[in-house]
């Protein structure tokens, strides 16, 4: 994590990202690639929606300082970046052409959420060190 930013605030903005990413990943898979060739493939809605929710439980985590509300959202990023690296896989075997601008694409995500999920858990091990210590 970045030396000058607060780790409360960048927990807030990647709770932030949880709720917007997943649902552009949901918006455009499902109407420009799934559509077209990789109609078989369609886990994104449960696995963004277990995202999403992951998120909201970081929010409220940081917001009340609970470490422990961390873990939903390492869970959900866990299986977040797996399905985007499978996906990725599986789009450049099936895609041709244009449409395989996603296979990067999935692949920088997942590549920035393992920063996010490094930091995340980096902050609960500080945290739940912080607390035993205080007993």
């Amino acid at each position: 994590m970045l030396r000058s930013l607060n780790a409360h605030h960048v927990r807030m903005a990647i709770a932030g990202s949880t709720v917007i990413v997943p649902l552009l990943i949901v918006g455009f898979t499902i109407t420009w690639v799934e559509i077209n060739k990789c109609r078989g493939f369609d886990v994104w809605s449960h696995v963004c929606l277990l995202q999403i929710v992951g998120g909201i439980f970081l929010f409220v985590g940081s917001s009340k300082s609970n470490h422990w509300l961390f873990v939903p959202w390492l869970f959900a990023a866990c299986i977040f970046i797996y399905t985007l690296l499978y996906n990725s896989i599986l789009y450049f075997i099936h895609l041709e052409g244009k449409m395989l601008i996603v296979v990067p694409l999935l692949q920088y995500i997942a590549g920035f959420w393992s920063y996010f999920m490094y930091d995340v858990f980096q902050d609960f091990l500080q945290m739940h060190t912080s607390v035993q210590m205080q007993y």
